[in-house]
């Protein structure tokens, strides 16, 4: 059995995982990470591929923006060949939809209090504006919010794209590869994994949806809820819309890939089954999804879906995720539970993280994402994921 001594040692190979991995090791640590299964297996590589500053809670946005610039010169850091592979595409913009008066005035309420925060990349459009971008677009709608700077990328290949960045920078990836359980020394860690022990200064625990019980496997409550959101894909059609389009209060989030299919979510969870690294897809839950498609672009109708699929999240009491040093240990990270809108916050979470940890100051932009920040409520913080 082997027995190594490393600076980190990261649990999770998805792209928060392999993110801050490549920047430690840019730094010049020893880093290894332990994947069950395969990098960005789970929620990483089958997500929407969203990169988007729309909607985003006002406590993500100076992450948020730092990870556009990122994306926007991904060469930079995973190499030309791996960023084209990603297929990012910003400037194409993102769009909620307001179908009826309610959404409307939320979506009007929203933009005063973003201008008021200092926010402006949001802007509020009529239906004018929002016919001319979206053609073939419901009558009824009535406006909404669109960030003109916002796009997409290729999920499974950007976290590809990080993992072989990581690799190249030095990390040691333990894939498939079970952590049986971590403790405390006097010195650090100790992680014990199907391929042995590892003795470390910090674990990083990136479990995604996994990462409360890993949190909990060292007496750390850190509520979760699992999801498994689900997404499908549709035969082609003629290229008829560039923006992203998600809606306010419906189930609706879709795009046209440069092949013409559509790829259609709207935040619908299927079946997760954690204990069996799987998930499943509920039917007629993606109904709801594909009726509120329909009810945007009814020239849409007759359109079939070719396949679909899940991916396991960890969704937080307050919808932002866990980044931060535990409250409870030493050398300890929690970084995880960013049901839903993690991919495009992924760079800046790696290079943020790593800072910290590496100067041992902790970034004020993490701030927010304290893991004790449900300490002193924490039955309402589970009533809030029931």
């Amino acid at each position: 059995m082997n027995e190594k001594v490393r600076d980190f040692v990261i649990i999770g190979g998805g792209l928060q995982g392999c993110s801050i991995a490549f920047f430690l090791a840019r730094a010049g640590r020893r880093v290894t990470i332990v994947e069950k299964s395969i990098p960005g297996r789970h929620a990483s590589g089958v997500n929407a591929g969203g990169l988007r500053l729309l909607l985003r809670d006002a406590r993500e946005y100076p992450l948020s923006l730092r990870a556009m610039e990122m994306w926007e010169n991904l060469d930079q850091f995973v190499g030309g060949p791996a960023a084209a592979a990603a297929e990012v595409c910003l400037g194409t913009s993102q769009i909620a939809l307001a179908v009826d008066r309610e959404e409307m005035q939320w979506a009007e309420s929203r933009s005063k209090d973003m201008i008021r925060r200092g926010i402006v990349t949001e802007e509020l459009v009529d239906a004018a504006e929002l016919h001319r971008l979206l053609p073939g677009l419901t009558n009824s709608a009535l406006g909404g919010l669109i960030s003109r700077r916002d796009g997409h990328a290729n999920p499974a290949s950007a976290a590809s794209a990080f993992r072989l960045a990581a690799e190249g920078a030095g990390v040691e990836i333990w894939e498939g590869c079970n952590m049986r359980g971590m403790s405390p020394t006097s010195s650090g860690w100790r992680t014990e994994t199907d391929r042995g022990a590892i003795e470390s200064d910090v674990v990083v625990n990136c479990a995604g949806a996994w990462g409360s019980k890993i949190a909990a496997s060292v007496d750390e409550e850190l509520p979760v809820n699992v999801m498994a959101l689900s997404m499908m894909v549709t035969t082609r059609v003629a290229p008829f819309v560039k923006p992203v389009v998600i809606g306010i209060d419906r189930p609706l989030s879709f795009k046209q890939s440069a092949v013409g299919s559509l790829v259609i979510g709207g935040g619908i969870s299927g079946k997760p089954c954690l204990d069996d690294d799987t998930s499943f897809i509920v039917m007629d839950r993606m109904a709801s999804s594909a009726a509120a498609t329909v009810a945007a672009f009814p020239a849409l109708a007759n359109i079939s879906v070719v396949r679909s699929w899940t991916g396991l999240e960890g969704l937080t009491p307050d919808g932002v995720p866990y980044i931060s040093p535990s409250a409870r240990h030493p050398g300890l990270w929690h970084v995880f539970g960013f049901c839903g809108h993690g991919f495009q916050l992924s760079p800046a979470v790696g290079e943020t993280v790593a800072r910290s940890l590496t100067t041992g100051s902790l970034d004020p932009r993490l701030a927010p994402f304290a893991a004790d920040r449900f300490a002193k409520d924490t039955t309402r913080a589970k009533e809030a994921l029931r």
